[in-house]
Formats: C-alpha cells, sequence, structure tokens
C-alpha cells in the first residue's frame, strides 16, 4: 500500500522550484537531494500524481515549460532593447541559463534581471581570449541600464513637491528625489531611445557616453548631458548645495567666475525647464 508521503512546506517549495526552473538539471543541486527531510519521497513519482494520459513527469513537465515561458516573457519586457540587440533566439538562450543558475527568490518578478548584466559579464564568451569583443561590452551596459530604468520606475520617493520655476532662487535648487546619472562606454541612452521610439538601430561603435534619468510623478524622463554637465551634477547630487558644487566644479576644471557664470546660466535655464529641480 502506497503511504501518502510527508514533506515539510520549506522542502517542498525548494524543490517545487529547482524543478521549476532548472528543468534539464543544469546546475549542481539534485532535486531530490532537496527531499532528505521527507517522508515515503524520494522522486517525482512519488510526490506527483498521473492520470490516466500523463504520467507524473508529464504533469510536471507542463508546469515547467508554462512557468519558464512566463519568466522568459518577463525577462524580455525587462530586456526588450538587449532582446532586439541580440536577437530573440541568442536572447532567449542566456535568460534560459540565467534563470536557471540564477532563481529569483523575491515574490516580485520586476527584481528577476538584477544580477542578469553580471550573469552575461561572467558567461562572455570572449572570457578566456586576450583580446576582448566590444560589442559584448555595449550588451552588459545596455543590460545593466534597461534593468536601472525598471528600478527607479519602481523606486519609492517623495512625489509631493514643488517644482523649482526659472525665478526660484537659486540657493532653494535641489535635484528632485529621483535623479540618476549614468556613464557608457557606448552610446547605451541613444540606443535604448531609438528602440523605444520603434526605430531600428544597429550596434554602436565605441563611444563615451553620458545621460540623467529623472522621476516626475511616475514619469521618466531621459537626457543626454556632455561630460562637463555629467560631472557637474554628479558634484551637485553629492553636496546637495547649488553655491558648493559650483564652487567645487570650477576648482575642478580651473574654470574663472565670469565664463562658468555663462555656462551655468544656460544649464540652470535648461535644467528648470526640463524638471532637474525642486524647492
Amino acid at each position: 500500500m502506497h503511504k501518502t508521503p510527508t514533506i515539510p512546506l520549506k522542502d517542498f517549495q525548494q524543490w517545487m522550484q529547482q524543478l521549476l526552473l532548472d528543468p534539464y538539471q543544469q546546475t549542481a543541486v539534485n532535486p531530490n537531494d532537496l527531499l532528505s527531510n521527507a517522508s515515503n519521497a524520494a522522486s517525482i513519482e512519488d510526490v506527483i500524481c498521473h492520470s490516466e494520459k500523463l504520467t507524473a513527469q508529464e504533469h510536471l513537465g507542463i508546469y515547467q515549460r508554462s512557468y519558464i515561458a512566463r519568466l522568459r516573457n518577463c525577462m524580455s519586457q525587462q530586456f526588450s532593447a538587449l532582446e532586439y540587440a541580440l536577437g530573440e533566439a541568442i536572447f532567449c538562450a542566456f535568460a534560459d541559463d540565467y534563470l536557471a543558475s540564477k532563481p529569483s527568490y523575491n515574490y516580485n518578478l520586476s527584481f528577476l534581471g538584477a544580477h542578469f548584466s553580471e550573469y552575461l559579464q561572467n558567461n562572455r564568451p570572449d572570457a578566456q581570449e586576450e583580446l576582448k569583443e566590444d560589442w559584448i561590452d555595449f550588451m552588459i551596459e545596455l543590460a545593466q541600464f534597461e534593468y536601472a530604468i525598471g528600478v527607479l520606475f519602481e523606486m519609492k520617493a517623495e512625489e509631493n513637491y514643488q517644482l523649482a520655476a526659472i525665478n526660484t532662487a537659486e540657493k532653494e535648487l535641489k535635484l528632485v528625489p529621483i535623479c540618476s546619472l549614468f556613464k557608457f562606454q557606448f552610446p547605451v541612452q541613444k540606443y535604448y531611445s531609438e528602440f523605444k521610439n520603434g526605430k531600428e538601430p544597429n550596434l554602436p561603435f565605441e563611444s563615451e557616453s553620458y545621460c540623467v534619468v529623472l522621476r516626475h510623478k511616475f514619469k521618466l524622463a531621459i537626457y543626454d548631458l556632455h561630460k562637463e554637465q555629467y560631472d557637474f551634477l554628479s558634484i551637485l547630487k553629492k553636496q546637495g548645495d547649488i553655491a558648493v558644487a559650483k564652487e567645487r566644479f570650477k576648482t575642478q576644471y580651473k574654470e574663472n567666475d565670469e565664463v562658468f557664470e555663462e555656462i551655468w546660466s544656460s544649464w540652470k535655464k535648461r535644467w528648470i525647464e526640463a524638471n532637474f529641480f525642486r524647492v
């Protein structure tokens, strides 16, 4: 007489997760080892019931395919520009291997791709080559940027604040709460924006680029920056004070007061109009 298996809930959850995320056992974890604390259960057949038409393994296979498909679709949405850049087949191959090797332990699927750029770096095809391929570096940066965009959209931050106006006193200017600066080896933001706007961008050549991502009322805005603007905003974000940031920037770039004030006046006007600052 077959005895009903008794499995601690935590063990069952880990066992099922391992079977769903690693159906071909590509990792070093053997699902059956996760049943070591169970009674009367040592295999799939001991835990999952069969039916007249399907075996226990076939029942499990349905769940495995649908679950992986859902996670793969989530990855595709999080990294849509990267999927376009790599091509669907290559992207899916990387995504499936990533999901198997780094399963998510967070109930929120928005964190699913948290380590994807790290995975791409550790599994780059030219890892053993002395001369590295530029396009791989671009893919890694694009993955980092796309994931960061999702994080910034979801991030908790103050939303009820007053935006600065042209006549706002300079000493009152503060960067809006969600303001993130990026520096890349490639024109990542340009490629990403072109793709999102329905264009079909070609893989870019290496060219250092800078941008800022802002959020106001849960709407993201992305702006290209020059290196000097990136440096100034980096100082301002760290110091939180316009006067201090201006002095440190002038010292760093050896700018005299008159020249910098002319430059700053132009930056300030454009940035206030683009909602960089709050009161």
